[in-house]
């Protein structure tokens, strides 16, 4: 029974292949194992990568309603243009804060170099 690997697939980073200069894909192998006389067979497959930059989603919002007529949210982030524009303008006279800690709440804002929340 040890040596029927039928059905099991085995994923692994091909370091080999192309750079197709998508950011949010990477190219791995799928490879899967057949029963004897069937021979082993690789498939390409480019899935999507889930990186993240270290930035806390629990911080950002805390910050984002603490803060965020400063704009420590902005600059936690990594936007720190928008956040010396709510730094001078007080978050929009407050407006700017309460669309920030919506934005940040339903994870539409987020880091800026793109990553996710940790």
């Amino acid at each position: 029974m040890a040596d029927n690997t039928v059905g099991q697939f085995a994923e692994s980073h091909n370091k080999s292949s192309t750079y197709s200069g998508d950011r949010d894909k990477t190219p791995i192998d799928l490879v899967l194992h057949c029963p004897s006389g069937y021979g082993h067979r690789t498939f390409n497959k480019n899935i999507k990568c889930n990186w993240t930059g270290g930035y806390r989603w629990t911080t950002a919002i805390a910050l984002s309603i603490t803060l965020g007529g400063f704009g420590a949210d902005r600059f936690y982030l990594g936007h720190w243009q928008e956040g010396i524009g709510k730094l001078f303008s007080f978050g929009g006279l407050g407006v700017w804060t309460i669309i920030d800690v919506i934005l940040i709440s339903l994870h539409y804002l987020g880091p800026a170099d793109g990553s996710l929340y940790i």
